[in-house]
């Protein structure tokens, strides 16, 4: 079996369930280029928006568009400007707007005192470029092989407050730069079953998986993005859940293997 034919297999796989059809996984592969960013404060919302992805926190914090008045109409040079700390952020939210969760300025653990803590981190770095396009520039410079690629990631592990591996990641591909994939659990496991890796580690996971994007000429977005359908079965941007398995796509491609097909 070819590398490439390991795509179709999860294609032909997701279209065996009835709801599932071409037009579907489609959309999903492609939503890349509806959810990049136009400005440069439209990056740093999405930003933010990103660090509240750990479980509770966005209960906790609630619809980030309230905080633009507070945010600046979410410009990162303004928001750098106007306050000093996380904690001149913190106490004009919590003096100016009732948030759904708790805000606990002395408790480190309160989702606040991080979100606005990574706010103002990501304001930081974002305040380096003039526009969206410098940025794109930035990130261009980082697209030359899977080493290059890997450094971007740690780089924004570093810079920005509670930023991991995997959400870095994340927030790279899912806001306009295809070239990324996020090594979550579905990832990590099918690529793994599938033999394109054997890492354990996130970072070494990420090298694999772009190499073999790059073997068989493929977006990385769009590998990582089937694989993850494959795993979740969620095809949210229908509303629609199947009851896929990643454990049974594997045993259907061993099965294939075998077989010779």
């Amino acid at each position: 079996m070819e590398d490439r034919e390991y795509l179709e297999a999860a294609r032909k796989y997701l279209l065996s369930f009835g709801p599932v059809t071409e037009q579907m996984i489609d959309r999903h592969l492609s939503e890349w280029k509806e959810r990049k960013p136009s400005s440069l404060s439209g990056l740093f919302r999405a930003f933010i928006m990103h660090a509240q992805n750990r479980q509770g926190m966005p209960n906790a914090i609630g619809d980030i568009d309230n905080l633009s008045p507070f945010l600046l109409g979410f410009n990162p040079k303004d928001v750098l400007s106007t306050y000093s700390s996380w904690g001149d952020l913190f106490d004009t939210i919590q003096s100016n707007y009732t948030p759904p969760g708790r805000m606990e300025r002395g408790n480190n653990r309160n989702y606040w005192v991080i979100y606005c803590k990574a706010i103002l981190s990501i304001a930081q770095f974002l305040s380096s470029y003039e526009s969206l396009e410098d940025f794109d520039d930035f990130v261009s410079g980082f697209l030359t092989n899977e080493y290059s690629l890997l450094a971007l990631p740690l780089l924004l592990e570093r810079e920005i407050f509670g930023f991991g591996f995997a959400l870095a990641c994340d927030c790279l591909k899912e806001n306009g730069y295809p070239q990324f994939i996020k090594p979550d659990t579905h990832l990590n496991d099918i690529s793994r079953g599938l033999g394109i890796t054997e890492a354990t580690a996130s970072f070494q996971v990420f090298k694999d998986v772009e190499r073999y994007c790059k073997r068989i000429n493929a977006l990385p977005y769009e590998v990582d993005k089937l694989f993850w359908l494959v795993g979740s079965g969620r095809f949210y941007l229908f509303d629609i859940k199947v009851n896929s398995s990643k454990w049974d796509f594997i045993k259907s491609v061993e099965r294939m293997k075998l077989s010779g097909h």
